[in-house]
Formats: C-alpha cells, structure tokens, sequence
C-alpha cells in the first residue's frame, strides 16, 4: 500500500493508473501515517512483513532493494 499526502484523489489515481501499480494507494488528510512511522521526507519507502516488522525502509525510491526485501518476505 503507498500512502500519499498532499495530493488529491484523482490526481493519484490518474498517476497509479499510468505507472500501472498493482498495489493500492491511499491519501492521508494530514500526517498521521507519516507521522506514525516517523517520515519526515518523501518518498520513504517501508515494506513491512506479515508480523508487521519493518524489514525495509529508505528515502527515496529503490525498486531492486524493494524488491528484493518484498521477495524475502515471502
């Protein structure tokens, strides 16, 4: 799930729909997911297992290392 703040709801889907994700995104109205994990920049990426552990989390996007932490996850 990506997590967005700031931006409107089509303007996010307009987006996911072009970059054909295959996860779900959703808008925050203020900061309390980011705030929760402590994200003072954007993009911060998490991918979290199914025990809810962080087992990856950067600034910035880095689609090997995600993928590689979603794939040991698994």
């Amino acid at each position: 799930m990506a997590v967005n703040i700031g931006d409107e709801k089509q303007v996010i889907a307009d987006y996911w729909k072009q970059q054909e994700f295959t996860f779900d995104a959703v808008r925050q109205d203020a900061d309390e997911v980011s705030a929760a994990f402590g994200v003072k920049v954007y993009p911060t990426n998490f991918v979290i297992d199914g025990d809810g552990k962080i087992v990856y989390g950067a600034v910035g996007w880095n689609e090997d290392a995600i993928r590689k932490a979603l794939a040991d996850t698994q």
